[in-house]
């Protein structure tokens, strides 16, 4: 490819992007804006340091023993030449300041966007996610609403049929919540924080799902022995249990093992919740936190689920200023451990 194609396939990327891309244009216009400020500066700075100069020529010349007219010539030459000497490298300067400002500016309006253009297309990412979801819960109640219309349904269709719609129902409303759960950590909204008993709370939520547990052919085992208090808030930390049980419960195998247990390690209590189901692949780990995220989709299906649950958790866990991580391997199971800061006897 010649250097002209190039050059002419340059200019038109950056055409498409001025024409797509608000952020783009956002940043030429700051660029702009901050060139144009140097810029003036630059003139008023450069006039001040011409006439100064201009007027110290003017008034240091002699004349040189010359005839009056003679000498005025020369004056008015030497003093032309040294003007435009002065402006040439006063306008050179300046030209090489507005480029070097120039490239600054672009990279500083490039630094001031990009959490800004991060956050957009973060919330653009989540919105189509959305969609998505509630598309399909919606589309199978579609189906099912046309077919009853019809009015060739049996008894037993007509069943089965409501048995569907309780069910999508019930899974927009999980995801509803969910979205408005994390509607609510995006907007830095307020939250109430407790001295709570964490242990207490975890035991109730095992006992909560050992029926859950058994029908997935799971053994729930609860190693929380005593009492662990923490600063945090009491729904919101039955929350990421919940959350954390039924994925150790949802992606394990049949006969296998789930455990919950509590201790304190350097001043601060861990929480651990440990399975012996599928595990997780090594590439998915740093992505199993993102909301929407789904490391098998086969799997997914299988035990149900919008990939919000660990999104949910990790958001939780910031909340409480806390920290999360998270070990698995493929065939052997997964352990979470999050560490809650203070401790409280």
């Amino acid at each position: 490819m010649t250097p002209m194609k190039n050059i002419s396939k340059r200019f038109a990327g950056l055409a498409i992007d001025f024409r797509n891309n608000p952020f783009f244009r956002a940043r030429l216009k700051l660029t702009a804006v901050y060139s144009a400020g140097v810029l003036a500066l630059l003139v008023v700075f450069s006039l001040a340091i011409y006439s100064f100069f201009a007027k110290n020529i003017t008034s240091n010349l002699e004349y040189d023993g010359q005839d009056q007219e003679e000498s005025q010539n020369i004056e008015l030459q030497v003093i032309q030449r040294a003007k435009d000497q002065l402006l040439a490298v006063l306008l050179t300067v300046d030209g090489l300041v507005i480029f070097l400002v120039a490239g600054m500016s672009y990279s500083l309006a490039g630094k001031t966007l990009r959490p800004i253009e991060a956050s957009y297309k973060k919330q653009k990412k989540f919105m189509a996610d959305a969609a998505h979801e509630l598309r399909t819960p919606l589309a199978v109640m579609k189906t099912g609403a046309e077919a009853l219309l019809m009015g060739r349904a049996s008894e037993k269709e007509y069943e089965k049929f409501t048995r569907d719609f309780l069910e999508e129902i019930n899974s927009l409303s999980a995801l509803v919540n969910d979205l408005l759960f994390l509607v609510r950590g995006d907007s830095l909204k307020k939250i109430e924080f407790e001295k709570i008993d964490i242990g207490l709370i975890a035991k109730k939520q095992v006992e909560l799902m050992r029926k859950y547990a058994k029908n997935k052919q799971v053994n729930l085992e609860n190693e929380v022995n005593e009492s662990f208090y923490i600063q945090g808030n009491k729904s919101d930390v039955k929350r990421l249990l919940a959350n954390l049980i039924k994925n150790a419960i949802d992606y394990n195998r049949p006969d296998g093992k789930a455990v919950v247990s509590l201790s304190v390690e350097k001043n601060q209590v861990a929480l651990k919740i440990a399975d012996s189901g599928t595990g997780i692949a090594e590439k998915d780990l740093s992505h199993v936190f993102d909301r929407f995220y789904k490391v098998d989709a086969a799997r997914t299906k299988t035990a149900g689920g919008s990939g919000l649950g660990l999104a949910i958790v990790k958001e939780i866990v910031n909340s409480h200023g806390g920290k999360i991580g998270i070990k698995s391997e493929l065939g052997k199971g997964t352990e979470i451990t999050i560490f809650f800061p203070s401790v409280f006897s």
